[in-house]
């Protein structure tokens, strides 16, 4: 029997609470939350962060952080637009109304969030990328986040095809860093408005983007020890935005 998520006003309908939730809650195969192992990254600036899977019960410290964007005051470089729909995604997230999703985070060493990224998978060939966000503008940070999402689809479950769209100038030239095409629209719509779908395929990822990422410092560094992924938990909301250009 499962439990909302959230409070409910009353105790039984015609079925109980825990009935319905059965059929209310988004389906969650097992297959598209293989475990994405954590890893270092060094920025430019000699900064290091760490790249991890988030925990719903961490889904708090996000919401806190995303929710302070959703205002005109960062009504520029659609962080504004990304905040509220990042938003939206991770609390359906938490409170299980959204199919097969994945949600990364990034922190400092100890534990603040500097960037989010999640996916969720159509079915076992196409992993849909949801968004990117930073709160922290290093460089390159979000191409390296960007790049974790697509290599937990390709490398650790295992699509075929990774659909992405863009929503800013800064994504779009992110995208095309990584060499995606384009399908034929409107024949193929994204579901996040029903933008283009600009994709990569496995061959391309295993036999062009990788490669250059790896070459570009990109990837991050595995192992990460146990000592050094113990700090970055709990998860702390971001401080102070460092957004600006």
């Amino acid at each position: 029997m499962a439990k909302p998520k959230v409070p409910i006003s009353i105790n039984e309908l015609k079925f109980s609470i825990e009935d319905i939730e059965d059929f209310l809650a988004a389906p969650q195969d097992p297959r598209f939350q293989v475990p994405y192992e954590p890893k270092k990254w060094v920025a430019k600036d000699g900064s290091v962060v760490y790249v991890r899977p988030a925990e719903k019960s961490e889904a708090p410290a996000i919401l806190q952080t995303l929710k302070r964007l959703i205002d005109n005051a960062y009504d520029r470089d659609f962080y504004h637009l990304v905040g509220v729909r990042t938003y939206s995604e991770v609390l359906a997230w938490a409170q299980n109304r959204i199919k097969d999703s994945y949600v990364i985070v990034v922190t400092s060493p100890s534990g603040e969030l500097e960037a989010l990224v999640n996916h969720r998978f159509w079915d076992e060939n196409v992993a849909i990328s949801l968004h990117t966000i930073t709160f922290k503008r290093k460089s390159e940070l979000g191409i390296m986040a960007y790049a974790s999402k697509i290599e937990h689809a390709f490398d650790y479950v295992g699509v075929k095809e990774w659909w992405a769209t863009f929503e800013s100038p800064f994504g779009f030239r992110m995208g095309f860093r990584f060499v995606h095409q384009t399908k034929p629209w409107p024949a193929y719509q994204h579901e996040l408005g029903g933008g283009r779908v600009y994709y990569v395929d496995k061959q391309t990822w295993d036999s062009v983007v990788k490669p250059k990422l790896k070459e570009r410092g990109l990837m991050g560094e595995r192992p990460v020890s146990k000592e050094e992924l113990q700090k970055t938990y709990p998860l702390k909301p971001t401080e102070k935005f460092e957004i600006e250009i």
